[in-house]
């Protein structure tokens, strides 16, 4: 279900539509997608011959969302890669900088220019990009930082104080497949995105009977927020009676 070419652009049809090496008088598409044919005929696909990447459906650029990094006047450089989280993919900004930034200031800066899915779940700060021994950036080092933890946001634990709390950091923490989940951790600043999101409201109405919506979650998108909203609003949540007494916070 193609269309023989782009509307009124034709040297963009002549770029992508190309005449097919099986038969003259058909068309290909080229569509960026880098593949090879195997013995038997079957097409294996590679990668992308371009640099997007594909997150949650959608077809992103990595270059746009960087450039719209760099508009952010503290950082200086930025590179923007995919990462694999509970078998997902996921954007991680990295970001040069001589500054101490609040990512929840960034994610509002990139609200302004990029849809939702754009912008990416993690961010490390480093002062110098790591290089190979030959002056190159060196992309594993930088996908290594992700790994060993460092993109985590809020360093100050603090633990549910009640059981609506504690069940709610309950259904995050598996879901999200991290641990320790405070209350005041930002969901979508701790690996959090849209369709995990779904999956919160849809796992909270199973155990809590309490149906939230997705627009009140990114209203309150903190486990004492969302707590707030379901106890003190229209969902008339019921705290039990046996109350869970405040735990010690911790530094993580």
């Amino acid at each position: 279900a193609l269309a023989s070419g782009y509307h009124n652009q034709p040297e963009m049809t002549q770029e992508k539509f190309k005449p097919s090496f099986l038969d003259e008088t058909k068309t290909l598409f080229r569509t960026g997608d880098l593949g090879k044919q195997t013995a038997p005929g079957i097409i294996e696909f590679m990668g992308r011959k371009d640099n997007q990447v594909k997150v949650n459906g959608y077809r992103i650029d990595p270059g746009e969302i960087e450039y719209q990094l760099t508009r952010y006047a503290p950082i200086e450089r930025a590179i923007v890669l995919p990462v694999q989280v509970n078998n997902q993919t996921q954007l991680s900004a990295y970001c040069q900088t001589d500054k101490t930034l609040e990512i929840t200031e960034i994610r509002e800066f990139l609200a302004k220019f990029l849809p939702v899915y754009m912008i990416p779940s993690y961010f490390i700060f480093l002062k110098q990009f790591p290089l190979t021994r030959h002056g190159k950036l060196d992309l594993h080092s930088l996908g290594e930082l992700r790994e060993t933890g460092k993109y985590l946001v809020n360093s100050n634990y603090v633990a549910p104080r009640n059981h609506l709390e504690s069940n709610l950091v309950s259904i995050w923490e598996k879901i999200l497949s991290k641990h320790p989940i405070g209350i005041f951790d930002n969901f979508f600043e701790i690996g959090g995105h849209s369709l995990l999101l779904s999956r919160v409201v849809t796992q909270v109405h199973k155990e809590l009977n309490v149906s939230v919506k997705l627009a009140d979650f990114f209203k309150v998108p903190t486990v004492a927020g969302l707590a707030t909203l379901i106890s003190q609003t229209q969902y008339n949540y019921q705290e039990p009676i046996s109350a869970i007494p405040p735990q010690k916070s911790y530094p993580m």
